[in-house]
């Protein structure tokens, strides 16, 4: 039978895939003849044909605390602007800036020069909202002439443009190029994700073209020249003169700025520099096991049933039926969920307390009684006032029988914190014979909390929370700083706490904390939060926005991971809900596959 959930499961195939850092940039194509390089000392001392023009150049791997050296050699240092948002020791020779760092170039570098050719590359955890993380122009709040960069606009496209026309109200208006504001002006940029890409903007006096990891993404004509920008211009790597544009968070890695056309056999062989190894590994392509379904949910009842609910969508804006309702499935196995008829459980029209927007329910059986944990808002239609709420099986059969409202989750007395702001995500887990809630609350951020509560009453803390994990790693805060999604897995002697990151787009992610299964699990000293996350968007195949999962094991005991993600054609925005706030996507489906060990104990769910 473990087979064959297997191929229900995933797909294995082996793929070629890019390694997530860099492990430096070769000088091998500088030029020159190596054998008299060596006989002579003059070693690499040569520039190759790439480096001719090369106007200013920064590395980003040693960032000093005023100064980002220009290796040039032309003296245009930039200078450090927060240097307590930047890091050097993520990525081996990258600096990940974020909350408000940037550099500022020196305006000679591009004042007055009509042919520039402005190469960076970027792992870019902006999300997709205005910013720059490479612009010049003039220095008024909102700059009538610039050039900018976006790596990621408003709707996920690459955005390189330059202002072609004098309109101080409108400005972005005049823009040309790779996805201006006005679409009319040039062509749209590709999606880009959220991986290692190399931009190369070719700007000349009637062309501005652009290239994407050495392949010509378009060219579009311009009637302003550079020189017209005047002389009083700024210029910086991480924001522009936006005053309402958010500044630049991710990598970036060599930056070069030269005063030449670059011929597209050069930056071909710019991006082969730089550009990150290339290595075989198997990875597994995964089915979608219940689609539209998101958050979803998973665990074996002491009567051998299978359940399964998750979030019932919304189908775009005007959508009036969706987040409404809490559905269930059942079946003797878990493939059986896939095809299994769902059932709504408990309407919100059933609760004076709950109402639309559910999220997230959670099916468990607790001392012998089955209790569902969701979210709802406590005024109809308002999606502000989100908070947990608990309805409880009236007999011992989940699908069949009626449900009551519990009402809102309840603290214990003194405890002034919980639910009393945006909270959602309950989960629940015996562990030695004690019993927890665990559930995201926004406190400022979206952080996690955990409390005890008593099974016979379990839609009550009866003890003071305490706050499990917060955003405070680059992959955390990526669009917003999120932390939600809790659920929990206990093996071999460790109690495993998974969480979900970030915005809910291609930057959603897993994290995971731990513990030992005899500690006390309410002193935050017990766990340990783990630096990197467990998976994200570049470690699947042909879908984004992995999060939100919870853990089962299947038959013979072997653990399970059920988890949600966007499919390509969602990602590309091809489904038909691409322009909808996310929170209106139905498109987030239900995946599962096996959780993997390694010599530590520890989950791997990248492979």
């Amino acid at each position: 039978m473990k087979g064959k959930v297997i191929r229900v499961f995933c797909m294995a195939v082996l793929i070629t895939v890019m390694t997530a850092a860099f492990t430096g940039c070769s000088d091998d194509n500088r030029g020159g003849d190596t054998d008299s390089q060596q006989e002579t000392g003059e070693e690499n001392k040569n520039p190759g044909p790439e480096e001719m023009g090369l106007k200013a150049y920064y590395k980003m791997d040693e960032v000093g605390s005023v100064r980002l050296e220009d290796a040039s050699g032309n003296g245009n240092d930039a200078l450090v602007f927060g240097k307590n948002n930047m890091h050097t020791d993520y990525e081996e020779g990258a600096v990940f800036i974020t909350d408000g760092a940037y550099f500022e170039i020196p305006s000679e570098v591009f004042k007055g020069e009509d042919t520039l050719s402005i190469s960076i590359w970027l792992k870019n955890y902006s999300g997709a909202i205005n910013t720059s993380a490479i612009y010049f122009g003039t220095g008024e709040t909102m700059p009538v002439n610039y050039w900018l960069l976006n790596p990621s606009n408003t709707t996920g496209n690459l955005k390189s443009v330059m202002t072609d026309d004098n309109n101080q109200e409108e400005p972005y208006m005049t823009e040309v190029g790779i996805s201006p504001s006005n679409a009319e002006n040039g062509e749209t940029g590709p999606v880009t994700g959220m991986g290692w890409n190399h931009y190369v903007t070719v700007i000349t006096p009637t062309e501005l073209t652009v290239y994407m990891n050495g392949e010509k993404i378009g060219t579009v004509s311009h009637t302003k020249k550079v020189r017209d920008f005047g002389d009083e211009i700024v210029s910086y790597i991480g924001k522009s003169a936006y005053a309402a544009d958010a500044t630049y968070t991710g990598f970036i890695k060599e930056v070069k700025i030269f005063d030449k056309e670059m011929s597209e056999d050069e930056i071909v062989e710019e991006y082969n520099r730089c550009k990150p190894e290339e290595m075989e590994t198997n990875a597994a392509e995964t089915n979608i096991f219940i689609a539209d379904r998101a958050d979803p949910y998973i665990t074996k009842g002491s009567d051998g049933y299978y359940y399964f609910t998750a979030s019932y969508p919304m189908y775009g804006a005007n959508d009036s039926e969706g987040y409404d309702r809490i559905i269930l499935r059942r079946s003797r196995t878990i493939e059986g969920l896939a095809e299994a008829e769902e059932k709504v459980i408990w309407d919100e029209s059933e609760s004076d307390t709950a109402h639309r927007f559910i999220w997230a329910p959670e099916i468990h059986e607790i001392n012998g009684k089955w209790y569902v944990y969701f979210a709802a808002s406590g005024q109809a239609n308002n999606v502000w006032d989100i908070n947990c709420h608990v309805i409880a099986c009236d007999g011992s059969d989940p699908y069949n029988d009626t449900w009551t409202d519990k009402g809102k989750f309840q603290a214990v007395s003194g405890d002034t914190l919980p639910f009393t702001g945006f909270s959602l995500d309950m989960t629940y887990f015996e562990c030695g014979g004690k019993h927890y809630v665990i559930w995201a609350q926004k406190v400022g951020e979206s952080n996690v909390y955990m409390a005890p509560i008593n099974p016979d009453e379990p839609w009550k803390t009866t003890g003071k929370a305490i706050l499990l994990t917060k955003p405070e790693y680059y992959w955390e805060r990526v669009s917003i700083p999120v932390n939600e999604g809790p659920a929990v897995m206990i093996h071999e002697g460790k109690v495993f706490v998974a969480f979900s990151a970030s915005a809910t787009g291609p930057e959603y992610c897993i994290g995971l904390m731990y513990a030992d299964e005899t500690a006390d699990l309410m002193d935050i000293d017990s766990w340990t939060k783990v630096e990197t996350p467990l998976l994200t968007s570049e470690d699947l195949i042909g879908e984004y926005g992995p999060g939100h999962n919870s853990f089962v094991q299947d038959e013979n005991g072997n653990w399970v991971f059920v988890y949600h993600s966007r499919s390509e054609e969602c990602y590309k925005g091809e489904c038909g809900y691409g322009n909808e706030d996310p929170l209106y996507d139905p498109c987030r489906s239900a995946r599962v596959r096996y959780v993997k060990w390694d010599d530590n104990g520890m989950p791997i769910l990248n492979q």
